[in-house]
């Protein structure tokens, strides 16, 4: 491929260069790939020197990329602030500030947060490398950045030179990039904050990246792809090249730092080829570095035979479950092994950034203001906040904690900031557990602690747990034999077979989650729903199974199946099973089936309708001294044999002909008899008047065929 010529000075790179430009296509796997005759070069061998030294480092974080939870006292100022007011992130700092009294403080913040005695400190614990986290703003300048990051670029040269002199290499890392590549702080913006009110908030439900393209939370997939911002971005890179090429202390570049794990994958294995090229032109001698997007399983044949290229990988035990001591300890050990097998098949590997923490209750880890749901796991402690190193910013809140409120609670409160407690024996258990993760991650071409420094938690500072003896005076040293075998008979106890790709508990948590399938609206809202009707379903069984055990304890003297419903019921013998059968509702609710059901709800007393489409015959009771008129009046109207069928002495146990006669006599012109009562007017009035206020009626509905017969007493349908 054909890449424009980098220009000799060190100024930025045109939009054009010539005729050519930069594009981004597409391509397949196979043409991720350099040629053999590339490891002949002189380049390449030079990256085979290079690799061949071991990088121990740390990483400069919250200098030049702000982060609230390394250096929470710059963020003092923006609590208790209405929304407008708050800061959450780099982008915010600025916005708020303004450029003037933004670039104040950070002009203070660069010369004192990284000094020439932080520096002289690593390189005497035998820290040979630093990774410097930067903002392409610097190279590229945008609102808010414009006026507020002035000088930085000066600062950056500064501590360059000074590590130059201290024999300290530089690895610099593309840290935030504009629209952010993962939703979150350390990417200068944090994306997607939703605001109830001026005081409450809410960011990790509605989080995405932006500089990817449009983001569906839907689908959790890209809708588009911005291919302006990813070429911005390759062209930030080599001008980052271009300005830094010719610092010898300076042996390379990360081109992107964790684009979160939506990112498509063929999107960014395009931006990672496009970019190593734009690198390599303006300077070949660099090591070039990219970060596995929480995805290790997916860069195997990745750029094979291109010197000079390594990934990055992050491993932090702060996101998982309450784990015990033995369980860390073996976690750490298995890197090992997974690095060296992903180093067979894919690229060298650099641990990028790691900690000695098992929890996350250091303030603001998850965000300002804000935690993760369900986060921490673990009780936390407490300890006096630090007091800002910058003029001009208040001290912590001493009353309650202020707002705004996110998600979850980490804030200050009463002058304390909430930490880990840690565990009872930590000056015993942690270096152990630091010996485990140094002797795993040297399988590796290097590894960088993640920070240097930090306001709070030992857990996350170097200086902190060298402090505290936590980690062995010079990592460049050999190691003691009792710690340097603190993973051999870890080792041991795994099988050859064991996978070697990050496992989901690994990945920090906000890495993990959401999933694909868990926060989709509609999955969610399909699920309820289907939970919904399972849970009727079951309790309509249960009712089911009730009414059929009423239905067998029914008494005799409980009217029988009219004949017509009779008739409906047989028309649905011989259907096939049906229903939900891991309810076990086999049968179809045919006619059959309701009537029985409902029947033995009924008694003698209650109101039996079976109403066609125009008209209902009406028996009215009678009382039991009464009872001659209507089997008198059934005489006039149903055959003989009908009538003399009838068992019984009252209404009560009167039965219809259909039921008292069995199946084997049932025949549907034998149920189309024609039935009525007798009119109302053939009963004395003072009879009817007393007896219907005694007794309350009860129905049996005639069929279609008392159509037109003046025998019949028509009323209209009445369904209750």
């Amino acid at each position: 491929r054909s890449l424009p010529a980098a220009r000799s000075a060190g100024g930025p790179l045109p939009m054009r260069q010539g005729r050519r430009r930069l594009a981004l296509p597409i391509p397949e796997l196979s043409e991720y790939t350099c040629s053999r005759d590339a490891s002949d070069s002189e380049e390449h061998r030079r990256h085979e020197l290079l690799l061949g030294l071991r990088l121990r480092g740390v990483n400069l974080g919250g200098w030049m990329v702000l982060q609230p939870w390394i250096t929470p006292s710059l963020f003092y100022q923006f609590e208790g602030k209405p929304r407008a007011g708050t800061a959450f992130d780099m982008h915010g700092f600025c916005e708020v500030l303004g450029p003037v009294e933004g670039n104040r403080q950070l002009r203070e913040h660069w010369q004192k947060w990284v000094t020439d005695k932080d520096l002289r400190q690593l390189v005497d614990q035998g820290i040979n490398t630093v990774r410097i986290p930067v903002g392409d703003w610097m190279w590229l300048a945008y609102d808010p950045y414009i006026g507020c990051t002035d000088g930085a670029i000066d600062e950056l040269w500064r501590v360059i030179r000074r590590c130059e002199r201290l024999g300290l290499r530089v690895l610099i890392d593309l840290h935030a990039v504009r629209h952010s590549q993962n939703g979150f702080d350390n990417s200068g913006l944090t994306r997607n904050v939703t605001w109830a009110d001026d005081d409450h908030f809410s960011h990790w439900p509605s989080r995405s990246a932006g500089w990817q393209g449009a983001f569906d939370p839907l689908t959790m997939t890209y809708t588009s792809i911005s291919w302006d911002n990813i070429r911005t971005t390759v062209q930030v890179l080599q001008r980052i090249a271009i300005a830094l090429r010719n610092f010898p202390a300076v042996i390379g570049i990360e081109a992107l730092n964790e684009p979160w794990q939506f990112t498509p994958i063929d999107v960014l294995k395009s931006f990672y080829w496009e970019s190593y090229w734009a690198v390599r032109t303006a300077a070949p001698h660099w090591l070039f570095v990219i970060h596995d997007g929480f995805r290790l399983d997916e860069w195997a044949g990745f750029m094979r035979g291109c010197g000079g290229v390594a990934l990055d990988t992050h491993v932090y035990q702060a996101w998982f479950d309450i784990r015990s001591q033995a369980s860390f300890l073996e976690n750490a050990c298995l890197w090992e092994r997974r690095i060296r097998a992903l180093q067979d098949s894919t690229l060298p590997v650099i641990v990028g950034e790691w900690s000695l923490a098992t929890d996350n209750c250091n303030m603001w880890l998850n965000g300002f203001h804000d935690n993760a749901p369900g986060y921490p796991k673990v009780d936390c402690g407490w300890m006096d906040c630090p007091q800002p190193y910058v003029s001009g910013i208040a001290g912590p809140p001493q009353g309650d904690s202020p707002g705004p409120h996110g998600t979850g609670e980490s804030a200050p409160k009463g002058g304390k900031c909430p930490v880990s407690k840690g565990w009872d024996n930590d000056d015993e258990f942690q270096p152990v557990a630091a010996a485990a993760r140094l002797v795993a991650f040297d399988a590796g071409i290097g590894w960088f602690f993640m920070n240097f420094k930090a306001e709070l938690q030992p857990h996350w500072s170097w200086q902190g747990s060298q402090q505290r003896g936590w980690l062995p005076p010079n990592v460049s040293a050999p190691m003691p034999k009792a710690l340097s075998n603190v993973c051999v008979t870890d080792a041991s106890r795994h099988s050859a077979g064991a996978p070697i790709g990050s496992d989901a508990s690994d990945l920090p948590w906000y890495n993990a989650l959401p999933s694909p399938h868990g926060s989709s609206s509609v999955v969610l809202l399909f699920c309820f729903g289907l939970g919904t009707l399972l849970t009727l379903a079951a309790v309509l069984k249960i009712v089911l199974v009730l009414v059929s055990m009423s239905t067998q304890r029914a008494q005799s003297g409980r009217l029988q199946l009219p004949p017509h419903l009779l008739h409906l019921a047989r028309k649905s013998q011989g259907r096939k099973p049906g229903g939900l059968g891991p309810l076990g509702l086999k049968t179809r609710l045919s006619s059959r089936r309701v009537v029985q059901l409902t029947y033995p709800l009924m008694s003698a007393q209650h109101v039996i309708e079976e109403a066609d489409e125009e008209e209902t015959v009406q028996i009215l009771s009678s009382p039991p001294n009464r009872y001659s008129h209507i089997i008198d009046a059934a005489r006039g109207l149903l055959p003989a044999w009908a009538v003399d069928a009838v068992v019984g002495d009252s209404p009560r146990s009167l039965r219809y002909a259909g039921g008292a006669l069995g199946e084997d006599h049932l025949a549907e012109d034998s149920l189309s008899a024609r039935c009525c009562s007798s009119s109302a007017s053939d009963l004395p009035d003072e009879e009817t008047t007393t007896e219907a206020s005694r007794s309350p009626s009860w129905r049996l509905g005639g069929s279609g065929a008392g159509r037109g017969d003046p025998r019949v007493t028509s009323a209209p349908s009445s369904r209750g």
